[in-house]
């Protein structure tokens, strides 16, 4: 994935990896561009970005989620 943020003091990604199986794998993710400080300007992502990221998978896998979470290394 090529991601050009030029100018960008930071890159966040927000991502999901959908598995059913007999069906091909999905990749579903967000990016927030941090451009350098400002009043008001977020960081990063907020819970309801969180919750926009859950309900777009929801929206293209076309059923219910549920959430697994694995151990990070």
């Amino acid at each position: 994935m090529r991601v050009t943020a030029a100018g960008t003091k930071r890159v966040s990604m927000a991502a999901l990896i959908c598995t059913n199986p007999g069906h091909r794998s999905r990749l579903i993710y967000r990016i927030h561009l941090d451009r350098g400080p400002a009043k008001g300007r977020r960081k990063g992502f907020t819970e309801t970005d969180y919750a926009s990221l859950l309900d777009a998978a929801h929206q293209q896998l076309g059923g219910p989620n549920s959430d697994h979470h694995g151990k990070l290394h």
